[in-house]
């Protein structure tokens, strides 16, 4: 069977959230990350990949190594530190997907492990990839006034869209509130939430080692994916066709929003959206 992959980002150390954010289970003893990979399962990707810590790896194996249906492909990949700089955060979400570069072999999909994209989106994206013979990248686009939070500011990637509704340009605005909008309602935002071609990996190697040159004695500095696909747009290196949804995102970033995640999950499973059993 031809793999459909993809991989979700599960390294992160959810100090806002004070825990492993994760696999914390928000209703039925499901976590939001097995709603996305029922939604990936439903839109017909056949191959998880979690990008983790080396001190998470048993967290998962237990949780997802024999628990999903028996035609799914799971690999676990470490946010590999050696031969880093010894420092205790991450080094970000584009070293997470360059981690990525012995275990995928053809186009895949990339999002965040504790995010809820919605069905749509899986559905977008699969398509996008595997239903058509374009060698192209992609992102689902929101609109900014479905992914704020009620309980503090959020960091989101703006974008500048042409009229074919290609990415031109990724901007990160921190400190969004919906009592301080610096931008419209309706701007489109990435959530991480992107399409690959195997093409990604080179450019990422030599962005990171370029990176880290400027960056070594750092505990903070991260190497963002909107960093990598900002230079492939200026170095003319693929283009990053929009998938938009109109879909609600929604995450726990902040621990007061879980109850709202919780009533939203509960309300999709009395709609009969989501089984009571996901698997």
């Amino acid at each position: 069977m031809k793999q459909k992959t993809i991989a979700f980002m599960a390294a992160g150390m959810g100090s806002r959230f004070g825990g492993l954010k994760q696999v914390h289970e928000v209703v039925n003893n499901y976590a939001l990350l097995d709603f996305s990979i029922y939604d990936a399962l439903q839109a017909g990707f056949n191959h998880l990949v979690f990008i983790i810590r080396e001190e998470i790896l048993h967290v998962f194996e237990i949780r997802y190594k024999n628990s999903l249906p028996k035609y799914v492909q799971v690999d676990f990949v470490i946010q590999d530190t050696i031969g880093l700089p010894e420092r205790k955060k991450p080094w970000g979400t584009g070293h997470a997907l360059l981690s990525l570069k012995n275990t995928i072999h053809s186009n895949f999909a990339l999002i965040n492990a504790d995010d809820f994209y919605g069905r749509e989106a899986y559905k977008l994206m699969y398509n996008a990839l595997y239903e058509n013979d374009k060698h192209e990248n992609y992102f689902i686009g929101y609109q900014l006034k479905n992914t704020l939070s009620d309980f503090g500011t959020v960091s989101r990637g703006v974008c500048v869209l042409n009229k074919d509704q290609e990415l031109l340009k990724i901007t990160e605005h921190t400190n969004i509130d919906k009592a301080n909008l610096q931008v419209s309602l309706e701007t489109i935002v990435s959530m991480n939430f992107w399409g690959f071609t195997t093409d990604i990996f080179n450019i990422a190697e030599f962005l990171f080692k370029t990176f880290l040159e400027k960056h070594k004695d750092s505990e903070a500095a991260e190497f963002y994916i909107p960093t990598l696909v900002d230079f492939m747009l200026e170095k003319n290196k693929g283009t990053f066709n929009m998938l938009k949804t109109s879909t609600k995102w929604f995450g726990i970033t902040y621990k007061e929003d879980e109850p709202m995640v919780k009533k939203h999950l509960q309300e999709f499973i009395s709609k009969g959206e989501y089984p009571v059993k996901l698997w």
